[in-house]
Formats: structure tokens, sequence, C-alpha cells
């Protein structure tokens, strides 16, 4: 396993252009050290933004509706990390609250010109949703029909980017795929420096690490790039 700090230092180790074992922080750097550890936290975001169906990005929700409400942002369920909705046929569940899981069953997935046209335009008509869509603007999860009670809503979604700060943050990737992120900074540092010789050998190692890693992923990940809805406003 390797923290944030490891992965700089092993940046600048295999640069050749940094003496000794730095840095010592992954903060209050400056010059060529500050470039490093900006590469290597990019490198680790690229990576995140290489595939929408990265199955360590992927997280459940579970939400609960208010009566007579149709629209959930994810900050309505408190999530904080959400980028985007995964809408996948039979993805997102209903149950009433007070009946628990035995009552549980999916949702159907509309585009969203089917739902305003079937549940958001006229009277409004509450009861059990049968229904969800997607809100253009705010990504809002729209339900149909209008809770007409508390009903319990579960599904999954896409994480935002992990971003690395601190000394000890640890990727969100698969242990033994972490030398991803110290070659792809090093691609980085070599398209900065103009340096061929070293940006070609750590693309190669790249490329030949993240090929094992796609093939490694089950069918149920890989199979086929999930739905995904509109993304979320940042």
């Amino acid at each position: 396993m390797s923290s944030f700090l490891e992965l700089a230092q092993e940046v600048a180790r295999d640069s050749g252009t940094v003496p000794g074992h730095q840095p010592v922080s992954v903060t209050g750097q400056s010059g060529r050290l500050a470039k490093i550890i900006a590469y290597t936290r990019d490198a680790w975001v690229h990576i995140q933004n290489h595939r929408p169906d990265w199955p360590w990005m992927r997280a459940g929700f579970t939400g609960t509706t208010l009566p007579g409400e149709a629209a959930y942002t994810a900050a309505s369920w408190n999530i904080a990390d959400a980028a985007a909705w995964l809408l996948e046929p039979g993805g997102i569940s209903v149950y009433a609250q007070e009946l628990g899981p035995d009552d549980e069953g999916p949702l159907a997935v509309l585009p969203w010109s089917v739902w305003r046209q079937r549940y958001g335009c006229g009277p409004a008509a509450a009861g059990r949703p049968v229904a969800v869509a997607v809100r253009p603007g705010d990504g809002a999860l729209m339900l149909g029909p209008t809770p007409a009670r508390a009903y319990v809503i579960r599904g999954q979604y896409r994480r935002t980017p992990q971003v690395l700060a601190a000394d000890g943050d640890v990727p969100a990737l698969p242990v033994r795929y972490h030398a991803l992120i110290r070659w792809r900074a090093l691609m980085l540092l070599a398209e900065h420096d103009e340096a061929p010789y070293l940006a070609d050998t750590a693309a190669a190692h790249y490329h030949a690490l993240l090929d094992a890693l796609e093939r490694g992923l089950t069918a149920d990940d890989a199979g086929a790039v999930p739905v995904l809805a509109m993304e979320m406003p940042a």
C-alpha cells in the first residue's frame, strides 16, 4: 500500500532529478518538489477519469422520500461525493418504509422527456413511485408518481475523483496497481521536462499495468459501461 507521500517520493526518485529521500511532506514544498507532488496528485485524477465504470468508484446510497416531494438531489440524501447516478436497468429500487425490504421492487428508468410527459405535466397524482428520471440542470432524481408517503430508495452512484491532499492519504485503487499512479506521474513530469526516454519508459510500464487492471475487471463490472445520468453540477 502506498500513501500520497510515498508515491511522490517514488516519482522523485525515478525521475533521477531529486537527490536523497524527498519530499519529506506533500505540503509546504516549492520548485521541483512542488511540481512532482502536483503531477502525482494529477496522475491519480487522470486514472480515475480514464473510465466511467471503475468498480472502486461506485458507491451505494439509501434515501428516504418525503410525502409530496418528487425531486431528490445528492445533497437531499447527504451524499457529498456523487458525480452521477448509475441508472442500470433494475439498479434503483423502492420500498415502503413501514413495510421494509420485503416490499422492495425496481424502478423503471425513463428519459427526462418521457418522465415529464407522464408525471411532470398537469396535476401531480401522489402514490407509490414506479419510475425515475434525472432532471437536467441540477441532476435531481425525479420520482413518478410523486411519493404519497415515506419510501426508501436504494441505488448506486459514481463517485467524484478522490483528490490526494495529505501525506497519509491512500488512493482508493487496488493496492497491487498503485504503481499506475507513479508511472502516470512520471509521464506528466517527462512531458514537462521534454525527456523522451523517461516518457517512453514510463508510458510502457503504465500501459502494461493499465491493461492488466482492465483485464482483471469482472464481467459484471466491465461487461458494459453503465448508463450514466447527466453529470451533477459542481
